[in-house]
């Protein structure tokens, strides 16, 4: 197994293949014999089925069947262990009663018990939850994906089980500094002050911790969606193992069983470990606070909610109990496969609601295409420092192309899509809406991504403004930039995309426009029928930001 944390498809293929054959075997050698003591005993009841024998015997071959000695040479073989194949067995029909040879063709009795024995085994290889399908390995492909992109925008897990997974902040790295986070005492923005650095920082700056630990959260979260996920998944195919393993043994315990070391007990899901790096809320004060930007969240790991319950005692059983002990085992188990995807469905929608609280300010950074940030109209003093402004307009645009390169990351969590599934391939709600918030969080990523460009352009342009009324300013802009343009800063700013997913460079203008949020939104508890309904949770988060407008 997979670092025995999963089975992966080809283990689980063979490893359900060679329990039903090692079914199918005990199955046919329990029913053969089963069917001997019925012709013995001349039964007119196919044991187990509603069918009448394929050979009814004449009155005159009782005694074949029956007798003390010298019985039939089939019922002999069967008898004797079924060794090789009963086709190969040979029945003159002697008679030790009559004392003469008599019909005989118990071989069509025993042919028919094979085949009834193939047909179930095959109706039990239908019934089952059919899983072949997900792929657990592309799933934890995505859910180590995402670990690392929220590792890199600060994500750090508290219980220090998915640590080596975590991305090594490669984001916050490049934007702390423009969130004043980089320490507590630092005097952040004394080489820009004024109306202008003013609203900057209270409104785009101060937008910046909050997203990356919004977005990080959400990733997070994600993770965790996609290993409960394959959880129900590899829950449901051990304990199918387990309910074929279980009815094998009963038919003959002399029957060897391959050992896939999984023990005895089945497994199910520890909802309280598994939900638990699922936001229940996210931060809405968190731009008040000082430290280091950085996401705490205790995590379980992938596929680290199983528990173990339910033991089962082996008694001897008759073949009509075995085979309903089975079927109702395996119903069992579609029932519980039901039960953890209902709660799938409502961890989901947790994530889903605490997204639809949070404003768009906190999620993809403040909007500059759509808010003017207000002040005071008089004029004020300021001072600048142009090698200051073009050092924040630099990190914006670094900050930028991380985005860019997180974003390139998430794409090949695309691979799992296909595999975030259940029986037969068909997908649950949770599944479908796990989708949409992936793709959502992409969105948010994109625009944050735009909109530091953006805020690199208009700090640029803001830089330029205030050489223009200096002559000394002016010299030292030219002089940066000159170095700019040397080292290749300039140019590399150009390629920088916001949708690496497409084959052509998007628009980053168009990109920072906003996320539209219309089908993200679940149906509120408290108002089930009100469209928009989280539209004034969001807005008491822009309380701190000065703007003309909200824009959810």
């Amino acid at each position: 197994m997979a670092g025995n944390k999963y089975l992966t498809n080809a283990e689980y293929k063979k490893m359900l293949e060679d329990s039903l054959n090692d079914f199918h075997k005990a199955l046919t050698k329990r029913w053969m014999e089963d069917a001997v003591d019925a012709m013995t005993h001349l039964s007119p009841t196919v044991p187990c089925s509603t069918e009448p024998w394929a050979w009814q015997w004449p009155a005159e071959s009782y005694g074949h069947l029956s007798g003390n000695d010298e019985i039939c040479g089939y019922l002999t073989w069967v008898m004797d262990g079924l060794q090789g194949n009963f086709r190969d067995v040979h029945c003159q029909g002697w008679n030790p009663q009559t004392q003469k040879y008599v019909e005989c063709h118990v071989e069509r009795n025993l042919a028919q018990i094979e085949r009834l024995a193939w047909n179930r085994r095959q109706e039990v290889a239908k019934f089952v939850p059919q899983l072949e399908g997900p792929d657990l390995t592309k799933v934890e492909n995505a859910h180590n994906t995402y670990l690392k992109v929220a590792g890199n925008l600060g994500f750090h897990d508290s219980n220090a089980n998915v640590t080596d997974l975590l991305g090594q902040r490669e984001v916050v790295e490049n934007v702390q500094w423009l969130a004043g986070r980089t320490g507590e005492e630092q005097l952040w923005f004394t080489g820009w002050t004024g109306l202008a650095a003013a609203t900057f920082k209270a409104g785009f700056f101060a937008s910046v911790a909050p997203t990356l630990r919004n977005q990080s959260l959400v990733l997070a979260s994600l993770a965790t969606l996609y290993s409960t996920r394959a959880t129900t998944i590899e829950v449901t195919r051990r304990n199918i193992i387990r309910c074929l393993n279980w009815a094998t043994p009963k038919l003959d315990e002399k029957v060897t069983v391959k050992d896939f070391d999984l023990g005895d007990e089945m497994d199910t899901l520890d909802r309280v470990r598994s939900t638990l790096g699922v936001v229940m809320s996210l931060s809405k004060a968190v731009s008040q606070a000082f430290g280091p930007i950085g996401t705490v969240l205790g995590l379980v790991g992938y596929l680290g909610g199983i528990a173990k319950e339910m033991t089962h005692v082996r008694n001897a059983m008759s073949l009509q109990d075995i085979l309903s002990g089975l079927d109702t085992a395996i119903h069992e188990q579609h029932l519980a496969l039901d039960s953890l995807e209902e709660a799938f469905n409502a961890d989901v929608t947790q994530l889903q609601r605490a997204i639809a609280e949070v404003h768009s300010y906190n999620l993809e950074l403040y909007d500059l295409t759509a808010n003017t940030a207000t002040g005071q109209t008089e004029e004020r003093k300021f001072h600048v420092e142009i090698l200051f402004v073009l050092k924040i307009a630099k990190a914006c645009f670094d900050a930028a192309e991380s985005y860019s390169e997180q974003l390139r990351t998430l794409v090949t969590a695309d691979a799992a899509d296909r595999h975030l599934s259940g029986r037969d391939w068909a997908t649950c709600t949770g599944d479908d809406t796990t989708l949409e918030i992936r793709d959502a969080v992409e969105q948010f990523m994109r625009t944050a991504c735009a909109r530091f460009l953006l805020a690199g352009e208009q700090v640029m342009k803001a830089a330029e403004a205030y050489a223009n009324t200096d002559a000394e300013k002016k010299e030292t802009l030219q002089k940066l930039l000159a170095d700019w343009r040397e080292e290749g800063i300039a140019e590399n700013r150009g390629r920088i995309d916001p949708n690496p997913e497409t084959t052509e460079r998007e628009d980053p203008g168009k990109e920072a426009e906003g996320t539209d949020r219309t089908n993200l939104e679940p149906r509120k508890p408290g108002e089930p029928t009100a469209t928009n309904p989280y539209e004034k949770d969001r807005q008491t988060e822009g309380d701190e930001y000065k703007t003309e407008k909200s824009h959810g």
